[in-house]
């Protein structure tokens, strides 16, 4: 039953997701999960720990990047990049190497999804899980044990386990 099965139990564990820092670039950040996604891997978000501040021996984890967050970051780069509003501006640049150098030069800590209040903790249950995807109209979380992150869950992953009910 969602009501008493535990976030950790439907979980991906940290060690399944590509990594990048706040200070990485968005060019560096496509590059990592271009190559994640190359070999194989099916997650289309990168995990963003901070390389300074530390939980006890651990890097901290900081956010999340998906991919919305990077086509947005490039987006809002390219109107200030211009100076042009969102309904006059033309998405070809997408498709063109020169604009796209220029417009992913951004720290990726300036386009994640900070983790102020869309997180979990492991012994949570699966029902809260999908009361804080839909509050917050995300697709995954961050799980926590204390202050350390130990997993991601995803709304494919509360879709499989209720499909399994059926």
């Amino acid at each position: 039953m969602p009501e008493t099965k535990k976030v950790r139990e439907l979980m991906v564990p940290l060690s399944e997701y590509p990594v990048v820092y706040e200070t990485d670039t968005l060019k560096e950040a496509i590059r990592v999960l271009r190559d994640y996604r190359a070999a194989g891997h099916e997650h289309r978000s990168l995990l963003v720990f901070s390389r300074e501040k530390k939980v006890g021996n651990e890097e901290r984890l900081v956010g999340i990047l998906t991919t919305r967050d990077i086509l947005n970051a490039i987006k809002k780069n390219r109107m200030l990049y211009d100076n042009t509003e969102l309904f006059t501006m033309s998405w070809a640049f997408f498709y063109r190497r020169e604009p796209l150098s220029e417009l992913t030069v951004t720290r990726v800590g300036q386009a994640i999804r900070p983790l102020v209040d869309a997180y979990l903790q492991a012994d949570d249950t699966v029902t809260r899980a999908v009361e804080l995807m839909m509050t917050k109209n995300v697709n995954l979380l961050p799980v926590f044990e204390g202050k350390k992150a130990v997993g991601i869950i995803r709304a494919i992953d509360i879709l499989d386990y209720i499909s399994s009910m059926l």
